[in-house]
């Protein structure tokens, strides 16, 4: 055969590869191309001119007495079927490289039964890792998993078989906040970010918190060839510590490549989440910092802006004579100051609401005295603003609003709504007209009236008080007489971006709908019944 390779013939053979033949095969792949194939038994070689049936003689697996004992065949309509069989049966042939180094690494499962009963799982799990020339895939989801095998003996190990082959160590583990070894944790915040892991053989992937996956088993795959399951079945004599004893768990081995591959794909699949949810986590950490860069930017000028404006009409009304004539330019920057300050305050409000980072102060307020304080303050920027020159609007607290009532809120945010819903009334009246705060005390029965409340949306409002059936409500409602909402703006007027005003960024609404929300309450508007005007009102639990 080596002539027939000197002569640049190509030669592929097609046999069965086990132990007791490697060194032969090895001989036989300097000069030829070697697939293996189980359970072949067919005998034959064939080439362009003949086609050679090989008979077993009775010298056992001689070949030369095989060739001996073969008859040739030339005919061109055999030949050619027979190079077909054997094209088909290359095809389907394993390469010998391959199957020679996983019949050198297999383990006999018999042998592995028995050696896991006499010298214990642990020993199992390291004679599988001192096979490995490639690849070593751990996945344990739980603290049973990464406690008992996980150790400073196996990462020494780990890192023997690294340096010796040069192989590719991939963990999934609990997420961080729940591991118990510190150890552990500190050989993963070693190894840096996921980016400088990369450079490293080791890489972890910790699962992200609440997995829907939590499978209790410890899975180990080596190489694509070795997939081991350790079960776990702890109990009160003898819990999770080094020292695992034969009735703490149950597993399965196995070398057959179907079981092998269904479990690298969930170990792929589980990898890839664990990838996605830490670069979410690194993106989420990156925006909220961004965001409190924003706010701190925006807040340093704008507060600047409204700092010196103020001191500077102070010192004009010391200074009558000298300074009046520039007062009213500075009046107009302190209300286009606020004006944009209110603007910013309602991005940063949506950029903390969509990144779950949006935060109440709570405590018990007396929610008259909010709703006063915001009354009277626009009624001052009803006076001084430019923009409302043209507009003559009474601001009031209705003479039947309850004046004790007390809930737990966020005085600041539940002042912030109030003031989103005054300019919202502000800009549907045109001219002249009037806008009306009411504060009511209202039980489950009341709101099961109103239409604009959905039957499933109040009847899910907690209960501030379990043993009384009809529980208390605070109701405030903000009417105005302008011109009413748009049918096609009320529908989905308190989402975001949608504004009843041209040229408005329309957040304010949002962002109250969120606060009070947030307070366990509702809020929905309304156009008026007298065809005049609207009504925003909101709910909040009474304390």
């Amino acid at each position: 055969m080596s002539d027939l390779k000197e002569e640049q013939i190509d030669i592929k053979i097609l046999t069965k590869v086990t132990l007791s033949n490697v060194r032969e095969i090895k001989e036989l792949l300097t000069f030829a191309d070697i697939r293996h194939v189980d359970n072949l038994n067919l005998k034959f070689m064939v080439n362009e001119s003949a086609c050679v049936f090989l008979h077993k003689s009775n010298n056992g697996n001689d070949l030369l007495s095989d060739v001996l004992n073969s008859v040739i065949n030339k005919n061109s309509g055999i030949i050619e079927q027979y190079k077909l069989i054997f094209e088909q049966l290359w095809y389907f042939g394993i390469d010998t490289t391959k199957k020679i180094q996983r019949l050198q690494t297999d383990i006999d499962l018999a042998d592995a039964m028995r050696e896991v009963d006499k010298k214990g799982i642990k020993q199992f799990v390291e004679k599988l890792i001192n096979s490995s020339k490639h690849e070593v895939l751990f996945y344990t989801s739980t603290l049973w998993g990464s406690n008992n095998f996980i150790s400073k003996d196996l990462f020494g190990l780990l890192k023997n078989v690294v340096l010796k082959n040069k192989i590719k160590v991939k963990f999934i583990i609990p997420p961080l906040s729940v591991l118990q070894s510190n150890q552990l944790k500190h050989i993963i915040l070693e190894l840096g970010t996921m980016e400088q892991q990369e450079e490293s053989n080791f890489l972890f992937r910790p699962l992200p918190r609440g997995d829907d996956i939590d499978l209790e088993s410890l899975i180990l795959i080596v190489d694509k060839y070795h997939l081991l399951i350790v079960n776990p079945h702890l109990n009160d004599k003898h819990p999770s510590n080094d020292v695992i004893h034969k009735d703490d768990y149950s597993y399965f081995y196995t070398t057959q490549l179907d079981s092998i591959n269904k479990y690298k794909l969930l170990f792929d699949v589980q990898w890839g989440r664990a990838e996605l949810a830490e670069r979410l986590y690194i993106q989420d950490i990156m925006q909220r910092n961004l965001i409190d860069t924003i706010a701190h930017e925006l807040r340093t000028p704008t507060q600047a802006i409204l700092g010196y404006s103020e001191m500077a009409t102070i010192d004009i009304d010391n200074n009558e004579e000298g300074g009046q004539y520039y007062k009213h330019y500075f009046d107009s920057i302190i209300r286009n100051a606020n004006r944009l300050n209110s603007i910013v305050m309602n991005i940063l409000n949506v950029a903390k609401i969509d990144n779950t980072t949006f935060n109440l102060n709570k405590e018990v307020c007396n929610i008259y005295d909010i709703v006063s304080e915001a009354v009277n303050d626009y009624r001052y920027v009803i006076k001084t603003d430019d923009n409302f020159k043209n507009k003559n609007i009474q601001f009031e607290v209705s003479e039947s609003s309850e004046k004790s009532v007390r809930a737990d809120v966020d005085r600041i945010r539940i002042y912030e709504v109030l003031t989103n819903l005054f300019n919202n009334s502000v800009e549907f009246i045109q001219s002249i007209g009037t806008i009306t705060a009411q504060i009511i005390v209202v039980d489950r029965h009341y709101l099961g009236e109103i239409n604009q409340i959905k039957s499933h949306d109040y009847k899910s409002l907690e209960k501030h008080d379990d043993n009384h059936e009809n529980d208390k409500f605070i109701l405030v409602q903000i009417k105005d007489d302008g011109k009413g909402i748009d049918k096609y703006v009320l529908s989905k007027l308190f989402n975001k971006f949608v504004s009843t005003v041209d040229n408005h960024i329309g957040l304010g609404l949002y962002v109250s709908k969120y606060i009070i929300e947030s307070h366990g309450g509702l809020i929905w508007a309304q156009n008026n019944t007298d065809g005049q005007g609207s009504t925003v009102s909101f709910i909040l639990p009474l304390v």
